[in-house]
């Protein structure tokens, strides 16, 4: 059995989501392998041991701030799930969460401090009225976890800064922190990137990974197999320009 927790589901919504563990459950589920999805929000109690797999997606401003909230509380929660090397899958804004700090136009928001990287805003954003400096447009990367490039999207409007281990090799305007071809995060099991998408979906090969990873730890055996998001995959590959 395969547990797996959607953490602010209801908040951190905003670009489907919901897709990647439904993408997850899936997967599992066509390797005949147990899995359950628990759904969990603010002041929801978590057994943090429970899961193997805890993904936490992508929000407005707004929506962030408020699951930052919440998960402040979670600390210690987490750090001991990031150090017992269990699975921590971050999309969008959501890896802002586990910095030093955030800071807006209006404030500098303390975040978890499990990591040593931090977030600036580029610009005051509102949804209703988007900046033409947010960082918008549909990227390809390449990573050390597999031979396979990384495909999605990203709309956001922050840099973060103090990476020294990223996930990804991009297209310099869609790096960490603008200046390099560096994006995203990873410390453990925790990978982390502002790539949407949604980002499991997009990236079969990647999901392939992590899961077959996550299984052998619990010596199940996932099975890879021909699936038409790979011949998508493939066909997208192809009409990048």
């Amino acid at each position: 059995m395969i547990n797996v927790l959607h953490l602010y589901y209801d908040l951190l919504n905003l670009y489907g989501e919901n897709a990647n563990t439904r993408c997850i459950k899936e997967e599992l589920t066509r390797s005949n392998i147990k899995v359950k999805v628990d759904l969990k929000s603010i002041n929801d109690k978590i057994d943090f041991e429970k899961y193997d797999i805890i993904y936490i997606g992508s929000g407005s401003e707004e929506s962030l701030e408020l699951a930052l909230e919440d998960i402040l509380k979670r600390k210690d929660d987490f750090k001991k799930y990031i150090e017992s090397n269990k699975y921590l899958i971050l999309t969008g804004n959501s890896m802002d969460l586990f910095g030093k700090y955030i800071k807006t136009k209006e404030a500098k928001l303390d975040a978890l401090d499990i990591f040593d990287y931090y977030t600036e805003y580029i610009t005051e954003v509102s949804f209703k009225n988007a900046s033409s400096d947010r960082i918008v447009g549909e990227i390809k990367g390449k990573t050390n976890l597999i031979k396979e490039t990384i495909i999605g999207f990203q709309n956001r409007c922050d840099y973060v800064y103090n990476i020294k281990t990223p996930l990804l090799e991009v297209e310099e305007k869609f790096s960490n922190d603008g200046t390099n071809n560096k994006e995203g995060f990873t410390y453990k099991n925790v990978y982390a990137t502002h790539t949407i998408g949604p980002l499991l979906i997009r990236n079969p090969y990647l999901t392939d990974y992590i899961l077959k990873s996550i299984c052998k730890t619990k010596k199940l055996d996932y099975k890879i197999e021909k699936t038409t998001s790979k011949e998508a995959y493939k066909k997208y590959l192809e009409n990048f320009n």
